[in-house]
């Protein structure tokens, strides 16, 4: 499975409106509200994250509501689904 950078995750981070400062070295401070409380994520602007960065980066914003991941999981598996319906490929 390919890994997205952490600038795909800043980009998906300025279309919701998320707040950001700059961070230490290569990193940058997204602020979100989750349940009421304002919670921050660094993320690292590398060319390909690491699967548990990513993977933490992926529940935050899935927390925050936004849900950019579920929707696009949803869509391949409907465009596969599509091919084998009725016999057809």
């Amino acid at each position: 499975m390919k890994h997205h950078s952490g600038r795909f995750y800043v980009d998906l981070a300025q279309k919701n409106h998320l707040e950001m400062t700059n961070g230490k070295g290569d990193h940058v401070k997204v602020y979100g509200e989750v349940e009421g409380h304002r919670t921050m994520m660094p993320i690292p602007l590398h060319r390909e994250l690491a699967t548990g960065t990513e993977c933490t980066i992926k529940k935050w914003f899935m927390r925050l509501g936004i849900l950019f991941f579920l929707g696009s999981c949803l869509a391949m598996a409907y465009i596969a689904s599509i091919g084998t319906v009725g016999g057809f490929q």
